[in-house]
């Protein structure tokens, strides 16, 4: 299975907000038991859209801000809410905004819907290495993939090269 769940973006605003969709489009196999007979895109992967959106937020800011990408990594989950069954091949818009950013830290409250409707809301915490490091991999590794990912996204806002 593909992690990268975001489809594309259509607004980020470093310190802001950003804007996204994601496609349900997940394989058969996954769910053939969540739920047979009802299939509903598992919680845990509603999450991991709005994480995968708000931490791009929280890379984009950094840059803006610092002038160097973080790597951030989602270390809590608060005021998770599944308001919704989400069946497969559904569209999602996916939003996020910036509640705070530290030197180590970001929280970002992220709310996902289908066709308007909310089906999921969080609040998300994130740490990272304040200089722009990441604990296991390479920075220059690193800085390559943030940039290539936002290609890929078609995100509106690059940074400066």
């Amino acid at each position: 299975m593909n992690w990268q769940l975001i489809d594309s973006v259509q607004e980020v605003i470093p310190g802001s907000n950003a804007a996204g969709i994601a496609y349900t489009n997940y394989p058969d196999s996954l769910f053939k038991h969540h739920f047979p007979s009802f299939p509903v895109t598992p919680g845990v992967l509603l999450t991991e859209i709005g994480a995968q959106l708000s931490g791009l937020l929280i890379q984009t800011t950094a840059y803006d801000q610092r002038g160097y990408f973080v790597f951030p990594v989602l270390v809590f989950i608060r005021d998770a809410k599944f308001r919704d069954f989400v069946p497969p091949n559904q569209e999602l818009e996916v939003t996020t905004k910036l509640v705070d950013l530290r030197p180590e830290s970001g929280i970002c409250k992220a709310t996902i819907r289908n066709k308007g409707r909310r089906c999921a809301s969080m609040e998300l915490v994130f740490a990272f290495e304040p200089d722009g490091t990441a604990r296991f991999a390479e920075k220059d590794e690193v800085d390559k993939f943030l940039r290539s990912e936002l290609l890929r996204v078609k995100s509106p806002w690059q940074p400066a090269t």
